[in-house]
């Protein structure tokens, strides 16, 4: 009788490039391990840019080729507007290049300590063996780059 497995696999760009640290046994992941890798893939998504207008991206059909954000130095952190738009282009980017999330939600906020600076607060679902698993992510944004904050 087989028994129910409550893992992921690596992803095979972790295991092409033998960043398998998230891994105990370098094919499957745990909770903290799908957690980790969902961190690093997500800070690499948000840390390229590719030639794509936030027009573009938004109302085209972007590929591969289009991995990455548009670039948004044109956005405001002061302007609920541009925020509106920042967590929509996160959303898209995450809808085309991270399928492992689904249910995402995604809200950007004016960060309060620094005025050229937004937080995105991401909510998803993902699935780790034969559950659904719900996972968050704190990331602080500036039109150039994005980091992990520490969960709280």
């Amino acid at each position: 009788m087989s028994k129910a497995i409550t893992a992921s696999l690596v992803p095979l760009f972790d295991r092409l490039t033998g960043v398998l640290h998230a891994s105990p046994d370098g094919r499957l992941l745990d909770g903290g391990g799908l957690q980790h890798s969902l961190q690093l893939d997500l800070m690499r998504l948000f840390n390229v840019r590719n030639a794509l207008t936030i027009q573009e991206f938004l109302e085209g059909d972007p590929t591969i080729l289009d991995y990455g954000l548009p670039d948004m130095l044109a956005l405001s952190p002061q302007s609920d507007q541009d925020l509106y738009v920042w967590s929509t282009v996160l959303e898209r980017s995450l809808a085309l290049f991270e399928p492992r999330l689904s249910h995402v939600k995604v809200q950007v906020l004016a960060d309060p300590v620094k005025p050229y600076a937004a937080r995105a607060s991401i909510a998803a679902v993902v699935m780790l063996g034969q559950q659904l698993c719900r996972v968050n992510f704190d990331v602080a944004l500036d039109a150039r780059s994005a980091a992990m904050q520490a969960a709280a």
